[in-house]
């Protein structure tokens, strides 16, 4: 087959936050899976990486509420009901 084959819901999930940051954190394991070979402090390295991952994925989302909030905050204002009302 000379083309991979995707479902629409593996469409939407490309390039988004999550996405990019689990492919950079992966590629930062390989290459740490690669480069660190003691047991002991790979699975350090990997913990390490993890916590980043989940560091990350906690930024993205508290931006992406932020910016929710302040894109219905600003639409509200700007588009109010002729009765004062949002």
């Amino acid at each position: 087959m000379l083309y991979s084959y995707y479902t629409q819901e593996d469409v939407l999930k490309m390039f988004t936050p999550h996405f990019i940051i689990d492919s950079f954190q992966s590629t930062k394991k390989i290459v740490t899976n690669a480069v660190i070979t003691d047991k002991t402090l790979n699975k350090a390295a990997n913990a390490y990486i993890d916590a980043q991952t989940a560091f990350a994925k906690v930024l993205v989302n508290n931006a992406i509420d932020i910016s929710k909030a302040s894109f219905e905050n600003v639409t509200n204002t700007m588009f109010a009901k002729k009765d004062g009302t949002a």
